[in-house]
């Protein structure tokens, strides 16, 4: 898929959705891209107790046409990390945000579609503040996780979420998107992100 550097080994998204009640239902894995066509392949055709992965041949189907849930660094991504290498400042990019619209992430999206605040009706306020930390996938440390978790103050489905180095909607630089099926949320529900990048 464009849009990941080649640095870049694989970028998923993992989604739990967080009940008013209190109940957690984990999504598994809901946007996944690897540098690795055939890793890509093998995540489209599913496995068993793989969260929302599909299984079959419309997942190969699926795989092809670009519906598996796409993941990508973006262009403006790439100059955050570059910047942040540098040491030219900038703010770390850990604020999850999140949208309603329809598409398929693109490297060189600047936004979410549809971005919208917790109340999934408004299309400003802010973003929340994730936690960030170095994880380990294949190499000690090659991999930035931020997790975050955004309580819904009314209704609406979620279609894609993404990392910013701003807390302020329609401000700022994203780092990575992801789109997804739509996560139906009630007032008081909400969506644990867990974003992944892993670098080689």
């Amino acid at each position: 898929m464009d849009g990941l550097a080649s640095a870049v080994v694989s970028a998923t998204v993992d989604a739990v959705v967080v009940r008013a009640n209190g109940a957690r239902e984990p999504l598994g894995t809901v946007a996944y891209w690897h540098r690795s066509l055939t890793r890509r392949l093998i995540h489209a055709l599913g496995r068993p107790g793989g969260g929302r992965r599909r299984a079959g041949v419309g997942a190969l189907a699926d795989l092809l046409a670009d519906r598996t849930g796409a993941t990508v660094l973006t262009h403006a991504g790439k100059a955050i990390v570059t910047d942040r290498i540098k040491g030219a400042g900038g703010a770390e990019p850990s604020r999850v945000g999140w949208g309603t619209g329809a598409g398929t992430a693109a490297a060189g999206d600047t936004g979410l579609f549809a971005e919208k605040d917790v109340d999934l009706a408004a299309s400003s306020g802010t973003r929340t503040s994730g936690t960030s930390s170095r994880v380990t996938t294949a190499q000690t440390n090659d991999t930035y996780q931020v997790v975050g978790t955004r309580t819904a103050t009314g209704a609406g489905t979620v279609t894609n979420a993404g990392l910013f180095d701003s807390a302020t909607i329609g401000a700022g630089a994203m780092l990575m998107k992801a789109d997804f099926a739509g996560i139906g949320l009630a007032a008081g529900d909400g969506i644990e992100f867990t974003f992944k990048l892993q670098m080689s």
